[in-house]
């Protein structure tokens, strides 16, 4: 399931998730979720790809679902670990409501990964520093 979910995504998917499931009689399952936009090449592509890389019969589509999401925009921060490739650079996704009123920042995962693997620095410490960091931009 994680190599159709990785594929999803590869191929144009917005998000995809598995969610554990117990069918008739009790037996275990997962559901393959997928979100996509509503272009039909795509759809076809990724159900395509569900059917092939998945032992599923039947796909449910539900269309047109309604999304509320906030605006998002990237800072980059500087830290203070510096020997690595990215030379300490991460960027911070920053999300707030339309007024400007900042809602949550997110410091990106496979950047600090690559600045903690790098610098021998813990990742959580890596990513709340460019959170703190970016928090005192906003």
């Amino acid at each position: 399931m994680a190599h159709a979910i990785d594929l999803l995504l590869e191929n144009g998917a917005i998000d995809a998730w598995i969610v554990p499931i117990v069918m008739k009689k009790g037996r275990p399952a997962h559901t393959l979720n997928c979100l996509c936009h509503d272009e039909k090449t795509k759809e076809s592509d990724l159900l395509a790809m569900m059917f092939r890389h998945t032992t599923t019969l039947g796909i449910r589509i539900h269309r047109n679902i309604a999304r509320a999401s906030l605006h998002r925009r990237f800072l980059k921060v500087k830290l203070p670990y510096q020997d690595n490739s990215r030379d300490g650079e991460v960027d911070v996704k920053v999300s707030s409501f339309k007024n400007d009123e900042v809602v949550s920042l997110k410091a990106e995962f496979d950047q600090c990964k690559v600045i903690a693997k790098e610098s021998n620095v813990p990742l959580k410490v890596v990513s709340s520093t460019a959170e703190r960091l970016a928090w005192e931009l906003v």
